[in-house]
């Protein structure tokens, strides 16, 4: 639905001010019993006082992407969810990035994961199932807050999946 309305038309922010650590917490409360039974480890560095002014649901959607693909790709290890403030041009901003022992991503491969239904693996016998919206739906989101979203990795090694946007926050 998010990929279908925002083809045809600019979505609508629905601005609220918010805890980026409440957002990570309820997707890992989802998430969590996954990556429990893969055996994972998960990592947090988050600020609880880290605040934002953004949508909440949109931004909801891009975490949930972001650390339902690192638990799907990762078998052994874990990942790390980080979010700080930074400067970019002189305006604070809030980084995000999750990181995991996974797969990883040719370099090659690491603007195209991030258009419509792109998909590393096309074969009939790949492990790992999407329509291939999730990252591209994640982008257009996190453009839609005047941000960027971006991928470091290494195959064998693993991904660093990482979104920055504004994070102007209510007086």
């Amino acid at each position: 639905l998010i990929y279908a309305k925002g083809a045809g038309s600019q979505l609508d922010l629905n601005v609220s001010d918010f805890a980026i650590s409440e957002v990570i917490d309820h997707v890992l409360a989802v998430n969590e019993p996954l990556a429990a039974k893969k055996g994972l480890a998960v990592e947090l560095d988050i600020p609880p006082d880290l605040r934002l002014r953004a949508d909440r649901d949109k931004i909801t959607h891009v975490v949930t992407n972001l650390i339902g693909n690192a638990i799907d790709f990762t078998a052994v290890g874990g990942l790390a969810i980080r979010a700080t403030r930074i400067p970019v041009e002189q305006e604070p901003h809030i980084r995000v990035e999750v990181q995991d022992t996974g797969i990883g991503i040719r370099p090659e491969h690491h603007e195209l994961i991030f258009q419509e239904f792109a998909q590393v693996d096309s074969t009939a016998s790949r492990s790992h199932h999407g329509t291939g919206l999730g990252l591209a739906i994640a982008r257009r989101l996190v453009e839609l807050h005047d941000g960027r979203i971006w991928v470091e990795s290494e195959p064998g090694v693993g991904s660093t999946f990482a979104f920055v946007i504004p994070c102007e926050v209510a007086e």
